[in-house]
């Protein structure tokens, strides 16, 4: 007797995948500051537009995230299948992307500190503080969007078959 094929699922992302990305960024934020200074180049500067993209960004994700929520968690519609699978992607891949952004500037900001007696660097430190506020807001709204394409469950007291997915009684 075959055995049953397995629904393809999509699970959320891990925290080891958030975790590996705030690493990578944390070296390669590092990497941006030490490298340059080890050659006697001028520090990264990054520009505030750069901060502001990124809270733009965080926004835009949060809207999608709240408006995606609204259509099939309350209103209990039904998106097209392709319009979902987007929708989850753009999810993980902004919590990823906002995580290794974090932390690359996070590590930007720790290489910075000790040389924050000079104003520039002062106004550096500030800056690149506000790039990592803004880089946790889109992580965070990557996630929320993320959460959001979750398949919500019948309404109480629904009688949905047990054998669909999402229902109180399926095994999955």
């Amino acid at each position: 007797m075959p055995e049953p094929e397995a629904h393809p699922s999509v699970r959320p992302t891990g925290w080891q995948a958030v975790v590996a990305a705030t690493l990578a960024g944390i070296g390669l934020g590092w990497l941006s500051c030490a490298i340059p200074d080890v050659m006697g180049w001028s520090l990264p500067s990054p520009p505030l537009v750069g901060s502001a993209l990124i809270a733009v960004l965080a926004l835009a994700v949060g809207f999608l995230a709240w408006s995606t929520y609204r259509r099939l968690q309350v209103e209990r519609e039904i998106i097209a299948a392709p319009r979902a699978v987007r929708l989850l992607v753009l999810g993980k891949a902004t919590l990823l992307v906002g995580a290794a952004l974090a932390g690359g500037y996070a590590a930007m900001i720790g290489y910075l500190v000790g040389r924050a007696g000079v104003e520039l660097l002062s106004a550096r430190v500030i800056i690149v503080g506000l790039t990592v506020l803004a880089s946790i807001l889109l992580a965070i709204a990557g996630a929320l969007l993320q959460r959001s394409c979750r398949i919500p469950g019948p309404p109480h007291g629904d009688a949905t078959p047990s054998s669909l997915p999402g229902s109180p009684t399926s095994p999955g």
